[in-house]
């Protein structure tokens, strides 16, 4: 899961890019698969989120994703996309001489701030981008009080 966290341009990379501990090494003690986990991800899509007018604005790079295989879900605070890039040609018989695009499954949740109606949240797709738009709680919308001169 990646948090919802505040950027800043001093902050450190591990911080941004942390994975966890069982991602980097593999099982040494326990060599069976675990039949409950679901299958894992071929490729995580980039993703950045910003406080914009009281919304919280997610978006996904999914180039090359057919939109209506992309799935947007909020359940408690967790907003999970999940789909699939799926290739449109055969690579048998090709002789290909560079191959960076990832095909297969993904999914990417991100944590929400308590308190989020998932009946308030959109999603738009264009130019290869997804965008989701969730309407802050009042509790983290800071209130701006004037102050008055006595």
């Amino acid at each position: 899961m990646t948090p919802m966290m505040h950027w800043s341009p001093f902050t450190s990379k591990f911080h941004l890019h942390h994975h966890h501990l069982e991602d980097l090494f593999p099982r040494f003690v326990d060599d069976a698969a675990d039949e409950a986990a679901p299958p894992t991800a071929s490729w995580l899509p980039a993703a950045e989120g910003r406080l914009e007018d009281g919304t919280y604005v997610i978006q996904f790079a999914l180039p090359g994703v057919d939109p209506k295989a992309v799935e947007v879900s909020v359940l408690d605070n967790f907003l999970t996309v999940k789909g699939e890039r799926k290739a449109n040609h055969d690579p048998t018989g090709k002789d290909y001489f560079v191959r960076e695009v990832t095909y297969g499954a993904f999914q990417r949740s991100v944590i929400l701030p308590e308190g989020v109606d998932a009946a308030q949240v959109e999603a738009t797709y264009a130019n290869g981008m997804l965008e989701v738009r969730v309407p802050a709680p009042r509790a983290t919308v800071p209130r701006m009080i004037e102050v008055k001169a006595a």
